[in-house]
């Protein structure tokens, strides 16, 4: 399937991947933000594994909670909720700072969310969670991708750069926060058999018209997903998950240290 860009080898592997993560899991769970990335992975993993829950978190009525709760109707799985307020992300905020070192207020904040998903499944017995890592640099998910793409830059050049990255960036900070709380992080995306089938894909294929990550939107319209979901844009976890704004305000009243 070299270079079709139709999503069908994308999607074999990616199959292959979350059936290795979740197939005779006792308990297995998705974090789930309604986007595409993890309702692909939802999808894949209840098909392996009826059992498969959802994990959201965010500030009620923020984005990311009400499309989890819509989208995980339309696939029929069980969503179970971490709901969050001022208090929860100030407490939130310096176990995140203290678990991964980090002090960045972004990256920060970005870890705090997955800390406050990765207690409670740990607090529900959940033996592996998917993340959706990997998905936005092998896809070229990004505004700034897009941007890159209209500037006429190096696509796969900027992709190959992105993936060698991300580790540093986002993957370590991941991994520590999920050995703290004793739970299993999967990253189907970033399996070698995904990344493979991902970049025999030219990288400018991403990029059709206005739409991007055109390559795993093709693989998610073949899969069955709902086309709301397949063409619902990228939405940062910071700002989806309505933390962002909450967070800013407590930095400038002095409240979370930083």
């Amino acid at each position: 399937m070299q270079g079709s860009g139709d999503g069908m080898g994308l999607l074999e592997a990616l199959g292959s991947a979350v059936s290795d993560s979740v197939k005779g899991e006792h308990s297995p769970a998705v974090l789930f933000s309604g986007g595409l990335d993890s309702s692909v992975l939802a999808l894949l993993a209840k098909k392996a594994n009826p059992r498969t829950v959802l994990y959201s978190a965010g500030v009620e009525g923020s984005e990311d909670l009400l499309h989890a709760r819509k989208y995980a109707k339309l696939l029929g799985m069980e969503l179970i909720e971490v709901v969050l307020d001022v208090d929860d992300l100030k407490e939130l905020f310096g176990e995140a700072k203290s678990v991964t070192g980090e002090s960045d207020f972004m990256k920060i904040e970005l870890g705090l969310i997955l800390l406050a998903l990765c207690i409670k499944a740990r607090d529900d017995g959940a033996s592996v969670l998917l993340s959706g890592s990997g998905a936005e640099e092998l896809f070229l998910g990004y505004h700034a991708h897009s941007e890159k793409c209209d500037a006429g830059e190096d696509l796969d050049e900027l992709r190959r750069f992105e993936l060698a990255g991300l580790r540093e960036k986002d993957i370590a900070r991941s991994e520590k926060i999920a050995q703290h709380c004793g739970v299993g992080l999967a990253l189907p995306y970033l399996d070698g058999r995904v990344v493979t089938a991902a970049l025999e894909i030219p990288a400018g294929e991403n990029f059709k018209g206005k739409e991007n990550k055109a390559v795993l939107r093709a693989a998610a319209r073949r899969l069955g997903l709902p086309e709301e979901i397949c063409a619902r844009p990228k939405r940062a976890m910071q700002y989806g998950s309505g933390a962002h704004s909450l967070l800013l305000s407590l930095r400038r009243s002095g409240a979370i240290p930083i």
